[in-house]
């Protein structure tokens, strides 16, 4: 109890630090990628590291990674994000990093002689709150990234993620270097708050996650025609608002024909937005999620069928563009008995559960052996500044990452 206890002072004390770091003070956690709030939370990250005695290093996504050396130079990642969607908590995703640091803090102290390397990474632009995609250096270390795919995606002031990554002195043109030798990493391991209600509320210390959701997300563009408020008719408008009210108004009950799948519209944008005007155009998102890809297929298409119905009856034209497809995954079964031979060795509740919400361990997945640990939200609450987990919770999960690494 004595170590835990110690482990979660440490860990309230770098989280306390870490939510000073953005751009809404008082409400919440906005730290979007390649900005002020992200650079100082990079170089905390990095100096913490530094004292605990780790080598590191910015890739070119952006990432910030500490490295113990082992006998090999095969690698064992725990990671997870320092960015954060608008107005979102101080545990989403940084929390993961965190705890990583105490794992490689504990690693130091204990002497461990580890066969193989140890990373704690931060990765960057994991939620794609900014550019509307996201697992920006998850995609990156799979070399999954191009110049023009860094061209292509922009921000709502119409700024490039690669004239962004210029202004926050990365080299845009070198992104293929962030790319990682695959057959060197060991095993991915990704501490993560739940952002759920379930493992709260069955009093569960850890979450052994099986299977991550897939997603796929695109924009949506609804063209109409500006005219007069008052002076067009009804019957001779092209109205894009009203033409996207009726679209998105379908899509929830779409999704509730699938079971355990979800879709959500989480940013719209009209054009000229003005009092008196009838809108030309509407943009807005869609956000497809469920453990079945054939379901998300599915809700895709209907979508569309209905987009195309809707627009084609109020005579208005449309565009989709797909920003992120990601299939679901199932983590590894070897690291999740290793997992779970620690939370009985130490006496930790536990329950195997699922995850709705996408993370780094989604594409990593797909790649190399990987793992998640979840741990208990307050009344299942994220995304938001009433976000909170305990600290006690996430010293238990480093110590059950500590364990599996060991045991690797």
């Amino acid at each position: 109890m004595i170590m835990i206890n110690e482990i979660a002072k440490n860990i309230e004390k770098h989280l306390k630090a870490l939510r000073e770091f953005t751009s809404t003070c008082g409400n919440g956690v906005t730290r979007f990628p390649f900005t002020k709030e992200a650079k100082m939370a990079v170089q905390y990250l990095e100096d913490e590291m530094k004292k605990i005695g780790l080598k590191t290093r910015i890739d070119e996504s952006g990432a910030i990674i500490g490295r113990l050396e082992g006998k090999e130079k095969r690698t064992i990642i725990i990671g997870s994000h320092y960015d954060s969607v608008k107005y979102g908590g101080e545990f989403d995703g940084i929390a993961g990093i965190v705890c990583g640091l105490e794992v490689a803090r504990l690693l130091k102290e204990k002497d461990f002689s580890s066969k193989y390397s140890v990373e704690i990474i931060g990765t960057n632009d994991e939620e794609g709150a900014r550019f509307k995609s996201g697992f920006f250096s998850s995609k990156a270390m799979l070399g999954q990234l191009k110049v023009s795919d860094l061209e292509a995606f922009k921000d709502s002031d119409n700024i490039s993620i690669y004239d962004a990554m210029k202004d926050y002195g990365l080299n845009p043109d070198r992104i293929y270097e962030a790319k990682r030798n695959l057959e060197d990493i060991k095993a991915f391991l990704e501490i993560h708050i739940e952002q759920g209600p379930v493992l709260e509320k069955h009093g569960k210390d850890i979450g052994i996650v099986d299977t991550i959701v897939g997603m796929q997300r695109y924009m949506v563009n609804i063209q109409g025609r500006a005219d007069h408020a008052g002076t067009t008719p009804m019957d001779m408008r092209i109205d894009a608002v009203e033409v996207a009210a009726k679209v998105i108004s379908n899509i929830g009950d779409i999704a509730r024909t699938y079971k355990n799948a979800v879709a959500t519209v989480g940013s719209i944008n009209v054009f000229p937005n003005e009092i008196n005007t009838i809108a030309q155009n509407v943009s807005f998102s869609i956000d497809i999620r469920s453990t079945k890809q054939e379901a998300v297929n599915s809700i895709y298409q209907k979508i569309k069928e209905w987009i195309e119905n809707i627009t084609s009856k109020y005579n208005s034209k449309y565009s989709i563009t797909s920003t992120l497809s990601i299939n679901p995954v199932d983590m590894n079964e070897g690291l999740k008995d290793k997992i779970e031979k620690s939370c009985i060795e130490r006496k930790f509740l536990y329950e195997h559960i699922n995850s709705g919400a996408g993370h780094d361990s989604l594409p990593m997945a797909e790649a190399v052996d990987t793992a998640m640990i979840f741990v208990p939200s307050k009344a299942g609450r994220s995304h938001s500044k009433e976000e909170f987990t305990s600290y006690e919770h996430l010293a238990k999960a480093a110590l059950v990452a500590l364990d599996a690494i060991v045991n690797i």
